[in-house]
């Protein structure tokens, strides 16, 4: 899926599990609703949130495209800090991607993540919906 398809649409939330799992709540322009399930976070960095988050773009870039100032931004560090280069360059060794969040309104943010995929809403519901009713 194409994230561009989330131009105008919505940022609903997040939800982080302890296995450094993030599943990003969306809804496109058309009120589909979609996860982002970003695997493997090592970073984020979330602010803005407000009721009726707007999005601008999601942009996915490779780890060769991470900047000093997106580890800045991710690591809260100072702009001279000597870390910070060493984190960069462990992110590109790692081969991680970065996941921008940029708003019309609202919510903004900066994930550093190993992998990710898009799942409709209601995939995900109807299967818990079969795994609680096997259960029964």
């Amino acid at each position: 899926m194409d994230v561009q398809k989330f131009h105008d649409g919505h940022f609903d939330g997040i939800q982080l599990e302890a296995d450094k799992t993030a599943h990003i709540f969306l809804r496109a322009a058309n009120n589909e609703r979609y996860i982002l399930v970003l695997k493997g976070v090592q970073a984020l960095t979330l602010s803005g949130v407000k009721a009726g988050n707007v999005i601008l773009d999601l942009v996915i870039r490779t780890a060769r495209e991470a900047t000093s100032t997106d580890v800045q931004e991710l690591y809260d560090l100072d702009e001279n800090a000597a870390h910070a280069a060493k984190l960069l360059e462990s992110t590109r060794e790692k081969k991680l991607q970065i996941l921008e969040l940029n708003p019309s309104y609202g919510a903004s943010g900066l994930f550093l993540f190993e992998n990710f995929e898009i799942i409709e809403a209601n995939e995900r519901m109807a299967s818990s919906v079969r795994s609680a009713e096997a259960k029964v």
